[in-house]
This record gives C-alpha cells, sequence and structure tokens, in this order.
C-alpha cells in the first residue's frame, strides 16, 4: 500500500508540472504526428504499421529520460530522505516509481491511439486488450532498465551518458526508425539482442500481418523476464542519498542484468523456428533462411491454412465481367511503397480487350519515385478471407498470366506468412504484344504456397512511369 500511495503522490507532482505535463502528453503526439505524415504519407494502412514502433518510442523515452532521469534527479535533490525515516524499504520505493510511470503512460497512448484513429483514420488491427498487454509488458521491461541505469549512475550527467549509450541502439537498430528489413543481415541478427525489437515485432506482427499475440509469447516472455532482472537490480542497488557511492562491484554485478538479452538474441539467433513472427523479420533478407524458416515453422506446428473456397480451378480473375473481381481470396487492391515511407503511386483498372480475344484485361499505371530501398508500386491479390490472411495454395505448383506492356521490365512478388515482410519475386519484360508467362512457385525462393498472403503485380525496379496489362491470372 505504501507503493501505492507514493506512486499517487508523483502523479499528483507530475501533474502540476507543466514541463512534465507538455513531455507526457503532448510530445509524443509530435512523433505521431511526424510518422503518419512524413513516413507513412496520411496512409491509413501505413499509420498501423508504424504506431507500433511510434509506441515502442514513447515507452522506451519514458523509462529512459522521464522515469530514470526523475529517479536520478529526486536522489541528487534530497527529495528521498523524506521517506528513509518512514518503514519504507527500497522496495516499496522501486515499485512506486515503475507503477507511476505506467499509469501516466497508459493515458498518453490512449490519446494517441485516439488521435491515429481520428486524424489518419488508422484500422483498429489490434484490439484493446492486446494493445494493453504489449505496453504492459513493455513498461514492465523499460521500467526495470530505465531504474537499473538510474541506480547505477551517480549524477545526473552520468545517467544522461547511460542513457544515450542505451537509447540510440535501441532506437536504431530495433525497426522502430528503420524497418527491419532495409537492414543488413548481420545488423538484424545483433537486432536480436536488443528488448525493443521483440517489442516493436510484436506489435508490427499483429497490427500489420493480423498475427495473434500468443504467436509472440516468447518475446513478451523475454520482456517480463527483463522487467524482474532489472526491478531486482533496482531494488538492490537503490541508495537513498546522493552521497553514497555506488562500488564497483556492485556495478559489475549490475551487467548481469545484460543476461537474459544475451541469452534470448543467442536462443533466437539460432532457433528462429521457435517463433515464426521473430524469423519471419530475421531471415527477410535471406535466401535459405526464408525457406528454413518456411521448414522450421511447419516443424513448430503452425496449423497450416486452409485453402480457399473457389480455388479449385486456380482461375484467380479472367476480367471478363468489367471488374476486379476475383474468384476466391479478398481480391484486388493498390499496394505501394507508401506504407512504408515510400513515394511511389500505382492505379488499375478494367479495359476492353485481352490476348485470345477476350473481352477484357486489367490495366496497371504508376510511377516507381526513389524514398525507399525497395520501391514497388502496383495492383495485389490476396488470396486470404482478409487481406494478408494466409491461404493454402500448396496444391499448386505455379502461376501463370498473359502481360503486355511498353517493353520494361515488371516484377512479380509473392508474399508468404513464412516468408517475412520483404517478398520473393521474378521480373518478366512484357513487349507491345500479348505473352503468356508461367513461374513455378518453387522459384519464388522455395515457396510452396501454404501459407501465401499476396501477389503484387508491380513496375520497376527502375524508376520511372509504367504502364502494363495482364490477364488471365491463375494457380496451376
Amino acid at each position: 500500500m505504501a507503493a501505492i500511495r507514493i506512486a499517487l503522490l508523483n502523479i499528483r507532482l507530475a501533474m502540476r508540472t507543466k514541463v512534465a505535463l507538455f513531455f507526457t502528453f503532448i510530445f509524443p503526439l509530435v512523433f505521431l504526428f511526424a510518422y503518419g505524415g512524413i513516413f507513412a504519407h496520411g496512409s491509413p494502412v501505413g499509420m498501423a504499421f508504424l504506431f507500433g514502433p511510434v509506441i515502442v518510442l514513447q515507452v522506451i523515452g519514458s523509462s529512459l529520460w522521464g522515469l530514470g532521469m526523475r529517479s536520478v534527479a529526486e536522489r541528487e535533490r534530497g527529495s528521498l530522505r523524506r521517506y528513509r525515516l518512514a518503514p519504507i524499504g527500497a522496495g516499496a520505493m522501486v515499485i512506486s516509481s515503475m507503477l507511476a510511470g505506467y499509469l501516466l503512460l497508459i493515458p498518453t497512448v490512449a490519446v494517441m491511439l485516439a488521435c491515429a484513429r481520428l486524424f489518419f483514420h488508422m484500422p483498429m488491427t489490434i484490439s484493446i486488450l492486446d494493445l494493453w498487454i504489449l505496453v504492459t509488458a513493455g513498461s514492465f521491461a523499460f521500467a526495470g532498465f530505465g531504474l537499473t541505469i538510474a541506480s547505477v549512475a551517480n549524477t545526473m550527467q552520468e545517467a544522461q551518458v547511460y542513457n544515450n549509450i542505451a537509447f540510440f541502439p535501441l532506437l536504431f537498430l530495433s525497426g522502430a526508425t528503420i524497418p527491419l528489413g532495409a537492414l543488413p543481415h548481420w545488423l538484424q541478427s545483433v537486432a536480436a539482442f536488443l528488448p525493443a525489437t521483440y517489442l516493436v515485432s510484436a506489435f508490427q506482427g499483429v497490427m500489420s500481418q493480423s498475427e495473434p499475440l500468443l504467436r509472440h509469447t516468447p518475446e513478451l516472455l523475454a520482456l517480463v523476464t527483463s522487467g524482474f532482472f532489472g526491478s531486482a537490480f533496482a531494488w538492490k542497488l537503490f541508495r537513498w542519498e546522493k552521497d553514497e557511492k555506488i562500488s564497483k562491484s556492485a556495478k559489475l554485478w549490475a551487467l548481469a542484468f545484460l543476461f537474459p538479452f544475451l541469452g534470448m538474441g543467442a536462443w533466437m539467433n539460432a532457433n528462429g523456428s521457435a517463433m515464426a513472427g521473430w524469423s519471419r523479420t530475421l531471415n527477410n533478407l535471406d535466401n535459405s533462411g526464408q525457406s528454413h524458416s518456411a521448414e522450421s515453422a511447419a516443424k513448430a506446428g503452425d496449423a497450416a491454412a486452409a485453402a480457399p473456397a473457389g480455388s479449385e480451378s486456380g482461375l484467380v480473375s479472367d476480367f471478363d465481367e468489367g471488374t476486379p473481381a476475383a474468384n476466391f481470396g479478398s481480391g484486388w487492391v493498390k499496394s505501394t511503397d507508401s506504407m512504408m515511407g515510400g513515394k511511389s503511386v500505382a492505379d488499375f483498372e478494367v479495359v476492353e480487350g485481352g490476348p485470345q480475344n477476350s473481352k477484357g484485361a486489367l490495366e496497371i499505371d504508376g510511377e516507381i519515385l526513389p524514398g525507399y530501398p525497395f520501391p514497388w508500386a502496383g495492383a495485389m491479390f490476396m488470396p486470404g478471407p482478409r487481406p494478408f490472411a494466409p491461404a493454402n495454395l500448396s496444391s499448386k505448383k505455379a502461376i501463370s498470366f498473359w502481360a503486355k506492356g511498353g517493353g520494361k521490365t515488371y516484377r512479380v512478388m509473392m508474399f508468404a506468412a513464412s516468408a517475412g515482410s520483404i517478398p520473393a519475386m521474378q521480373s518478366f519484360v512484357a513487349g507491345p504484344e500479348w505473352k503468356h508467362y508461367s513461374f513455378p512457385l518453387a522459384s519464388f525462393r522455395g515457396m510452396d504456397g501454404h501459407d501465401l498472403e499476396g501477389v503484387l503485380f508491380s513496375g520497376g525496379p527502375e524508376p520511372g512511369k509504367f504502364s502494363f496489362q495482364i490477364d488471365d491470372v491463375q494457380f496451376q
């Protein structure tokens, strides 16, 4: 009860400080609108992809620069002296600090969610319960992280140095600012040792790939474990007075805080099959890793997606009815790199005339623009019952279609749940006359179609405007 009373007192004191109010509730919205307006270009889907990283930045910042620095400041000002004579132990002080930070974080996240929904029309792709669980696990983990640093640091200046050393790797290598798929593979392996990566991975898996939260249980366990270690060390190293200098041996003991992350990072790199969500992100630039990830996921017991109704013949669309209707799945949608901060644009419509005197074809127009390392723009077919839900097309061995264009190179991209966010692709050159194309599914980095999420027909890869037509898209 003492910890709760102290936490409520700390919250009241924070509410009386204008600076604290600004950095608690207003400043996080700056990041939200910057990510939504600059990187997502106002796209609702892009905002859903970036909402998790924004929340992660807020959790990290509030723990290191809010909770941790406030703890050091109170010790330097002598504010803790009034509690020392009371029957209150160091454990109660640590718990009260963590609780106060958490109770201030929850309404901040609620405000950010409301703004994302109101101003960017972000789809609610995560349940309130799942959002609360992720925020709670992240807050617990990084509160322990921040308080451990605060316990080790002797002064405010020293705490700032330690925070910067911890903050920048968490900022740039966790996927919070740079997509993991854009990093070299060896840096993705390094990212497996960072706690922020677990939280970003879980957020984006749930919000962008419709994954159940239970699929990210290992990440949650890693975060909870770090929270327990952090709070235990903060309790052990807690100091009431600024003159109580921490010994070098105690600082060495504090290094044991790193052990859970070293163990978890090594385990994730060696056993990506244990958690399909992380292995998909970790291996998405490694061809052999993609195939291994798919096999490992199957060995881990992932439930196979059902074959979609209407897919027996394999025909996706012939466009003869004058609409971009599909015989199965959730249909055709525009897809561009704007959801990842790119600038490419695309549109499509059904036009008259196709190969072999067919009635219609799908014309895809757009422009590939620089701004993202892997630009794309085009029309995507989604075979699952909802966007990016996996569909089992393992009975099919190839995809075929007719195409014609302006003599440029175009691309077919395959997205699969076991292959990560970066698609496998094949290129084709479409000239002014209709030509038939067929690609084995195995040519897309060993895919077998058991968890296919989407097929994208895109311009590029060279920047510039493009226009081409496709018809009679089918799996064989």
